[in-house]
């Protein structure tokens, strides 16, 4: 007896391809009162400030509404992250860079602004990584006695705020989590009124 071999067709599958096109989408383009507004922002200004240099004559609040709009758009976002790339690229400036900076003005100690008597070294005499923590230089010229007994010159020194800068140092490494707490009246407890409502407040209703 033969034995017929059933053989199962093998189904085929066919890629339909679609002719068509996906459109693009086309990106807005930049007014040039949109690129003045881009490099105010970029050059320092806040949101607010740039709209104002760009469109002086409208009052503050409107200012703030339309700025807050505006900074939101892709085109103007993509815009001012160029400026500020071409702006690091051209000052040179990095995050390695930054926190190199960061860290000069965290950890110097302040003997080294003083000589071995006890004085305050000349500014001319600090190395660039010890006068670059300087903040702030004032002199005061105080007559002694008599004015001819002479004028005695006293120099003051204001040093990088180090505390600040450990901070900020800290929060780039994450080293320090913000914690939000919340506290009723004189900083008690918070009261939490829950009123229970019965059946009969429900059928009156």
């Amino acid at each position: 007896m033969a034995r017929v071999k059933k053989e199962k067709k093998k189904e085929k599958k066919q890629t339909v391809r679609s002719n068509k096109k996906i459109p693009k989408i086309e990106q807005e383009a930049l007014t040039d009162k949109e690129d003045w507004l881009c490099r105010e922002f970029a050059a320092g200004s806040s949101q607010v400030r740039a709209y104002m240099r760009v469109h002086p004559t409208t009052p503050y609040e409107s200012a703030k509404t339309l700025a807050s709009r505006l900074f939101t758009k892709v085109h103007i976002k993509r815009r001012i992250k160029e400026l500020q790339e071409e702006r690091n690229k051209r000052l040179e400036i990095s995050a390695d860079k930054v926190l190199a900076e960061l860290a000069k003005l965290s950890f110097y100690d302040s003997r080294d602004f003083y000589d071995s008597d006890g004085r305050l070294k000349p500014i001319n005499e600090l190395d660039p990584d010890h006068a670059a923590v300087i903040a702030g230089i004032e002199t005061i010229h105080k007559v002694i006695g008599d004015e001819k007994d002479g004028m005695a010159v006293l120099t003051k020194i204001k040093l990088s705020d180090r505390g600040a800068n450990l901070e900020r140092l800290g929060r780039h490494l994450k080293l320090f989590t913000d914690r939000t707490e919340h506290s009723g009246k004189d900083g008690g407890p918070i009261t939490v009124i829950v009123r229970k409502f019965s059946d009969d407040d429900n059928s009156s209703k």
